[in-house]
């Protein structure tokens, strides 16, 4: 084997911070009711404390949550809807947009493009200067197409695009930034438990805290829990 002194490239580490990546007005774009909280929650309540305004998309209506058929589709529908809205205010959230959408579907390109240009007209109007959405490895169908929409979405933009910051639920992602969100955890962990429909089919409070603690290991010594975003092109 031939020997060499030159040090071998860095691996690609996550950068530490104590506050959000990006400021300005903010919009965050879950995909079923539950994934602002579970992802970018605790981010979202920093910018909200730093004076940034923060919006919330909801593309579709989460009705196939349901999987028990305890409600008729109706009355699944608003019962997300208002615990959306209570997680929204525990987090500060202000707007909310509900497009109702069917999730867990088979989605066809011709869908994805509908859907793209109504996102590319909801961005032309909102003007927002950061954007949090599931990054594109997220494995949920779900997530992977709004991930998609986003994307396509923010390239027709015109002017200075919004900084677009891809967010984990149940996928892991490669970070670009670890944000200290231990002060303001508690409101995360209230927001999530907003969702009691939810929490009735997955223990998701334990589940998302330990993500988060393991994403605490990116922190400095002492950092207890962290969200993580990597950014989307």
């Amino acid at each position: 084997m031939a020997s060499s002194s030159r040090p071998l490239p860095p691996p690609k580490v996550a950068r530490p911070v104590t506050a959000p990546p990006y400021r300005g007005r903010v919009l965050v774009v879950a995909p079923h009711p539950d994934d602002e909280a579970i992802g970018p929650g605790a981010t979202l309540v920093l910018h909200r404390l730093l004076g940034d305004a923060v919006e919330a998309l909801f593309v579709t209506s989460g009705v196939h949550g349901d999987n028990r058929g305890r409600l008729p589709d109706a009355e699944y529908i608003a019962l997300r809807r208002r615990e959306a809205q209570a997680s929204a205010q525990a987090l500060g959230i202000g707007r909310t947009e509900f497009w109702d959408y069917p999730d867990g579907m088979v989605v066809t390109e011709g869908d994805l493009a509908a859907v793209t240009e109504r996102l590319a007209a909801h961005l032309a109007a909102s003007r927002p200067e950061v954007i949090y959405a599931p990054h594109a490895a997220e494995q949920h169908s779900d997530h992977h197409f709004v991930s998609l929409a986003v994307q396509r979405a923010v390239a027709r933009a015109g002017g200075a695009p919004p900084r677009v910051l891809g967010y984990e639920v149940w996928t892991p992602l490669q970070p670009d930034w670890a944000v200290d969100v231990a002060a303001v955890y508690d409101k995360k962990l209230a927001a999530i438990r907003c969702y009691r429909s939810q929490l009735e089919l997955n223990d998701i409070p334990r589940a998302v805290e330990g993500l988060n603690t393991y994403r605490a290991v990116l922190l400095p010594p002492g950092g207890a829990y962290a969200e993580v975003f990597a950014e989307v092109a």
